[in-house]
């Protein structure tokens, strides 16, 4: 067959495998994190919002206060490409990352073919085996069928495609446009800041470890590109990396004890992912635990495995292993920045350094047992497709994905909460106490009691409390609310408004009087300059009420409420 033909069947196939296993993404929703990074995001939705995505942190445009963690601006530029195309279409979106995924596929193709050199014998073939395994991994399930996960699928493309030019005729001009993809890359996404050193470990398996000039001037371009973004990043932010602690009770000997233990999970996740469920809450682990002592025989046997490998039959097998590791090393911090530390969406670039060991493999032996590869081949593909497809459903609504949370634990507390949150706003008021209930004392009573996680749940329950009519249990908790958060503008007028018909009308007052202060959204801010303007009525200070209701008037140009209460109160 003609070479240009078997190559162009061999990405067709890759793009059908694609489609394949994640079409019925098409029919998903907006889940998790979208809501407030897709469905709530304003700054998407017109072009001149792209001087704050470039100016701004990552999640500035949110009403909630994110720490300046991370500076992606292009991830969201791609979000408004999105957005002007397919406005708030779900299907549009999760098109967008299986046609990302499947580019992923056909460039890991390409790149692989390339690092054999694609006249070796067998080389179309292995590179065909190792990128189909890439595209039907079940560990890519999450970053695929979750849209919110377009920095992984958008990093790992560039990244990849820098690679396949560094890695072409060797010219002055094919590294500088390398380096200028990745310069675009870490814009993506922060991780991509790593890639280097791909090409550094590419390179010593050709040239040998310590780089002459030549190669040194090959890095200087990357170099360049990775102070850029590190320069523009601090200029904006004010720091490089912000010191973020979730769970404030670990120290740090606690995350490099549950460092080798996440990295053998992940090991676990990408090779045979049995019981593998979504969003489950950190539970760290002790040096003398059957899981710590584990996961270091399992990375002791993997580094033994690859130092024989290497030996025997490729060198190309240590850069398959930097792949799959480096980009991995910060997530095994994430305990530190993430209630849910363990994401298969951090294995989706990692793969490609599986990929690339799975195509040394059949290269290796192809000559010999071909047909009896082939074979494999066929069962492990169906079998991970089959995988695959199923935890893409996971991902078709909300419900969906907190019930298989909660299939890996009964005391999965995040689950609890957030299947008690969806009971509310759908208006279930029983299902959702009683979720919501066991979410906070599970939280309160584990090992590592999660404190946003307690106050968000407590804020939820004493509203279902509260319009269920349990009064003196939305009580006690707005109350627990406000001593955790004092400032909670929602919490104090809700809690007013209960006191209010407790008759306790001055403590209400001062509760709206905080709440006025503190309060931003604008149908929130009516109702407080009402209630609190009523109060002050209620009480005799009429020249309060009627300096509140003047307020009102001028937030609320056109609003008849404030001056007809005014006129009304005049004339009494």
């Amino acid at each position: 067959m003609n070479g240009r033909l078997k190559t162009l069947l061999f990405a067709l196939a890759l793009v059908a495998a694609s489609f394949a296993v994640y079409h019925a993404t098409l029919w998903n929703s907006f889940v998790y994190d979208d809501a407030e990074q897709v469905l709530r995001n304003r700054w998407i939705t017109d072009i001149r919002y792209l001087k704050d995505i470039f100016t701004s942190h990552t999640f500035a445009f949110a009403e909630s206060n994110y720490q300046a963690i991370s500076y992606r601006p292009l991830f969201m530029a791609f979000y408004m490409a999105e957005y002007a195309v397919f406005g708030l279409e779900p299907w549009g979106w999760h098109l967008v990352n299986v046609i990302l995924h499947s580019a992923n596929a056909v460039i890991s193709f390409f790149l692989i073919r390339r690092l054999f050199r694609a006249e070796e014998k067998g080389a179309s073939f292995a590179a065909f085996a190792g990128a189909l395994i890439f595209t039907v991994l079940p560990a890519g399930s999450e970053a695929v069928a979750w849209v919110g996960c377009v920095p992984e699928l958008l990093y790992t493309f560039l990244c990849l495609v820098s690679f396949y030019v560094y890695a072409g005729e060797g010219r002055a001009y094919g590294f500088v446009a390398s380096a200028l993809i990745y310069f675009i890359a870490v814009f993506t996404k922060e991780t991509a800041i790593i890639f280097p050193f791909f090409l550094y470990v590419y390179d010593s398996l050709r040239e040998g470890w310590a780089p002459g000039l030549s190669r040194v001037k090959r890095y200087v371009p990357f170099a360049f590109a990775a102070l850029a973004y590190i320069g523009i990043k601090s200029a904006l932010l004010g720091h490089i990396a912000a010191p973020v602690r979730i769970h404030t009770d670990l120290k740090g000997a606690d995350f490099l004890v549950n460092a080798p233990y996440l990295f053998a999970e992940y090991l676990k996740a990408l090779v045979f992912p049995v019981e593998i469920y979504p969003l489950q809450p950190f539970s760290p682990v002790s040096v003398g635990g059957a899981g710590f002592i584990v996961s270091i025989a399992v990375i002791v046997a993997l580094a033994a495995f690859f130092v024989t490998f290497r030996k025997r039959f490729d060198r190309l097998s240590l850069l398959a292993l930097a792949i799959f590791v480096v980009p991995l090393l910060p997530a095994l911090y994430a305990p530190a920045i993430s209630r849910t530390p363990f994401a298969e969406r951090y294995l989706y670039f990692p793969s490609v350094g599986f990929a690339l060991f799975i195509a040394l493999v059949f290269q290796k032996a192809a000559a010999r047992q071909k047909a009896l590869l082939i074979v494999a081949l066929a069962v492990v593909s169906s079998f991970y497709s089959v995988w695959s497809y199923k935890k893409s459903l996971n991902w078709r609504d909300d419900r969906a994905l907190w019930g298989e949370s909660l299939k890996g634990s009964p005391e999965n507390y995040l689950a609890l909460h957030s299947l008690g949150y969806l009971d509310f706003k759908e208006g279930r008021d029983a299902e959702a106490i009683e979720r919501l209930s066991k979410a906070l004392d599970l939280n309160l009573k584990s090992p590592h009691p999660d404190p946003t996680m307690v106050l968000l749940t407590r804020k939820v329950l004493a509203n279902a409390y509260q319009r269920h009519g349990l009064m003196d249990r939305a009580t006690a908790e707005y109350e627990e609310v406000l001593k955790l958060e004092p400032e909670d503008p929602v919490a104090g007028f809700n809690l007013g408004t209960i006191y209010e018909s407790m008759g306790r009308v001055n403590d209400a007052i001062e509760l709206y009087e905080k709440a006025l202060y503190f309060a931003k959204r604008p149908e929130l801010l009516r109702e407080v300059i009402l209630r609190l303007g009523e109060g002050y009525a209620r009480t005799g200070r009429v020249a309060e009420a009627l300096a509140v209701y003047e307020r009102g008037a001028e937030a609320f140009p056109g609003d008849p409420e404030f001056l007809k209460r005014a006129g009304a109160l005049m004339r009494r």
